[in-house]
C-alpha cells in the first residue's frame, strides 16, 4: 500500500504546484488592466475554484503530515484578502440615531420584455416592501412609451417623487434611472470613449438632516452597468448543456471564452473613465450597480480603491448575485465613502430577473454641511 501512495503523492505533487501557480496568478489579476492581457483576468475569474482546490490539497498533504502542505498553505494566506471578497462572516449593526438610506440597486432584465411579459408589478411590490429611500435601476425598458413615464408611475406607487433616465439611445427607451425620494440637485451621464451598450450616471441627492430641520446633505450616487459579455442564444443553450451534461463543445466553448475575453478588454477603458469621475467627486458618494465582473479583478479593484464595500462590512455566507446559466459569481456591488457607514447589507434571490435585488442600510455621518 506505501507504494502506491507514494505513487499517488508524485502524481498530486504536480497538481499542487499548479494549483498553488494558478491561485497566485488569479490573485494578482486586478494589478494588471485586461487592456494589456485578457488572460490573467480569465484566470483571475475561476479565482474561488483555485482557492477551494488549494484547501483541498493543504488537507491531502496535511493528513500524511507532509512538509509539502506549506505550499498550498502559503498561497492560501497570501490570497486571504481575495477570500474575504467573496465569504463573510458579518453581523448588521444595531439602530442607527443618525439619518439612515436605505438603498436598492437591481439589474430588471428588460423589466421582462425579452420574455414577452411584465415584471414590473411584482417588481414593484418586492421594493414596496422594503421601503426604500434609493432605486437604481440597470437593464430598464418600457416598450410602450417613454422610459421617463414609466419611471415616473413607478415612484409614485413606492413614494419616490424624484427620477432621472439615461437612454442609452434618444430614439429607444432603454437604459438605467436614479429614483430617490429626496431631492435630486442635478445629475449626468459618465461618458466613455469608445462605442458601447453600457452606460453610467450619477445623481447629487439632496439629504434633509433629521436633526438640523431646513439644512440639508449632498451625497453622489453612482449607478453603474459596465461591458456585458455579450453572450448570444447559442451561447446559453451550450452553458446550460454543460451544466446538466458535463459535455463540451470545443468550437462553443471557444466562443463563449473569446466574448468574455472581448468583453474584459471593453470594460477595462471602461473602468479608466468611471475611476477618474469618482475620484474627480469631492462629495460623499455611493457606487453601485451591476459591474460585470468579479471581486477578484481589476474592475472591482480600480472602482472600490478608497472605498468600503458593503457586502465586506455587512454581509455574511458565500455571496453570488448573478442567477443566470452561466456560474453563479458576486457582480452586483454597492461600495461607499466615508462619511457613509453601512448598516446593513442583504440580497433578494426570488425576484424576476437573472440578478439579486441588492440592498444597503446606511447611515450618513455627521460632516460638513452645504454652504
Amino acid at each position: 500500500m506505501k507504494w502506491i501512495l507514494k505513487i499517488l503523492n508524485l502524481a498530486v505533487l504536480p497538481v499542487t504546484l499548479i494549483a498553488a501557480g494558478l491561485l497566485f496568478i488569479s490573485g494578482q489579476a486586478p494589478a494588471l488592466s485586461p487592456s494589456h492581457s485578457t488572460l490573467i483576468a480569465l484566470i483571475g475569474m475561476a479565482f474561488p475554484v483555485w482557492y477551494v482546490l488549494n484547501l483541498i490539497l493543504l488537507g491531502y498533504w496535511a493528513i500524511q503530515l507532509k512538509l509539502r502542505l506549506i505550499i498550498p498553505l502559503f498561497t492560501l494566506i497570501f490570497n486571504v484578502q481575495g477570500a474575504q471578497l467573496y465569504v463573510q462572516w458579518n453581523a448588521s449593526a444595531g439602530d442607527s440615531t443618525l439619518q439612515t438610506l436605505k438603498v436598492i440597486s437591481y439589474n430588471a432584465n428588460l423589466f421582462g420584455a425579452n420574455r414577452n411579459t411584465s415584471d414590473v408589478d411584482s417588481i414593484v411590490q418586492i421594493i414596496a416592501e422594503q421601503n426604500a429611500d434609493l432605486v437604481l435601476f440597470q437593464e430598464a425598458f418600457n416598450p410602450d412609451g417613454s422610459l421617463k413615464k414609466l419611471m415616473k408611475q413607478i415612484g409614485k406607487k413606492l413614494d419616490l417623487p424624484y427620477s432621472e433616465c439615461y437612454k442609452l439611445h434618444p430614439d429607444r427607451n432603454y437604459g438605467m434611472c436614479i429614483m430617490s425620494k429626496y431631492r435630486i440637485k442635478n445629475w449626468d451621464k459618465v461618458y466613455f470613449s469608445q462605442p458601447t451598450g453600457n452606460m453610467a450616471m450619477y445623481a447629487d441627492i439632496k439629504i434633509p438632516d433629521l436633526k438640523e430641520p431646513g439644512s440639508e446633505r449632498t451625497i453622489r450616487v453612482y449607478n453603474i452597468h459596465l461591458q456585458s459579455i455579450r453572450f448570444n442564444k447559442t451561447d446559453y443553450k451550450a452553458i446550460e448543456e454543460v451544466n446538466a451534461e458535463q459535455t463540451f463543445d470545443k468550437n462553443t466553448t471557444e466562443g463563449i471564452i473569446n466574448r468574455i475575453r472581448i468583453a474584459y478588454g471593453k470594460r477595462a477603458p471602461q473602468v479608466d473613465a468611471l475611476k477618474e469621475a469618482i475620484n474627480a467627486c469631492k462629495l460623499p458618494k455611493l457606487v453601485i450597480g451591476d459591474f460585470n465582473d468579479v471581486p477578484v479583478s481589476y474592475t472591482y479593484y480600480e472602482l472600490s480603491e478608497d472605498l468600503n464595500d458593503a457586502f465586506v462590512s455587512r454581509g455574511s455566507g458565500l455571496e453570488t448575485t448573478y442567477k443566470g446559466p452561466f456560474p453563479s459569481f458576486r457582480i452586483d456591488y454597492q461600495l461607499y465613502s466615508y462619511p457613509i457607514q453601512c448598516l446593513k447589507y442583504e440580497s433578494i434571490k426570488k425576484v424576476p430577473s437573472d440578478h439579486k435585488m441588492i440592498v444597503g442600510t446606511y447611515e450618513i455621518r455627521n460632516y460638513k454641511k452645504d454652504q
